[in-house]
């Protein structure tokens, strides 16, 4: 979406009124989702973004949180000029050319980054046997090879709970990787936001909510808030939810009135 919609919105917001796409969306308050977060007291001193694809969220994320230091995380070359342009605009940005995936893998291959839809590309493992056949695979995608790290790696050192860390996952079915490779990050984050499908699509055998929300609350969090909904255009069945997971030992998840 461009700026100046984005724009648009924010005015019509403020006048109490919400605009989405349809038929595709359900609804979409990821802006609504963060401002809620802030009005309940919560101040994140870093952000990661992990698929950051041209830096949409993170703009978003910034309007809300500008105090935050901001961690960009995205694989594909395509992106990395926005997300340059969007890191000397607000400042306090660190771009992370890679891709996060579970321990043990130096590299993905990406396919599907020039998707109609305006998605970001989605991940593949590549191992040295088959690397002749991804490769083929990838041509035909017009793929790309990009590194990968773990997110323990690239941040787990650096991030503390003082940090009251917030980590959005937008990785097109990777999500589960990514946390497999993140759970000393995860002992410093608060909140998670993470779009995750409720079912397989076309059959791929990729995490759905069910094992997101499992491996999150083995670890501490609990599902906050749902900040948008996506339905399929053919007939409007519910795809993806962008969710929100705060750590349970937050003040966040104190307050326990119905009211």
């Amino acid at each position: 979406m461009s700026r100046s919609m984005d724009g648009l919105r924010r005015v019509l917001a403020l006048l109490g009124y919400a605009v989405h796409r349809w038929p595709a969306n359900r609804f979409d308050a990821m802006g609504d989702a963060l401002a809620l977060l802030a009005a309940s007291g919560y101040r994140p001193r870093v952000i990661v973004d992990a698929g950051a694809h041209l830096g949409r969220w993170a703009r978003l994320a910034h309007s809300t949180f500008p105090e935050a230091l901001l961690h960009l995380i995205e694989p594909q070359p395509r992106c990395h000029s926005a997300l340059g342009a969007l890191a000397r605009e607000i400042g306090r940005v660190t771009i992370h050319r890679v891709a996060v995936t579970e321990p043990g893998i130096a590299s993905v291959w990406m396919i599907g980054g020039d998707a109609a839809d305006g998605t970001g590309g989605r991940i593949t493992r590549i191992d040295a046997a088959d690397h002749e056949r991804a490769a083929t695979a990838a041509a035909v995608a017009a793929g790309v090879e990009c590194p990968a790290a773990t997110l323990d790696a690239l941040l787990a050192d650096s991030v503390s709970r003082e940090d009251r860390a917030l980590l959005k996952l937008d990785l097109e079915g990777h999500e589960m990787p990514a946390l497999g490779g993140a759970r000393r990050l995860l002992d410093a984050v608060e909140v998670v936001v993470a779009e995750v499908p409720l079912f397989e699509i076309d059959g791929v055998a990729r995490p759905v909510l069910a094992d997101v929300q499992g491996f999150l609350r083995e670890r501490g969090f609990d599902l906050y808030d749902v900040a948008a909904l996506s339905g399929r255009p053919r007939d409007r069945r519910l795809r993806l939810a962008d969710l929100v997971f705060a750590r349970r030992d937050s003040a966040l998840c104190a307050d326990r009135s119905w009211r």
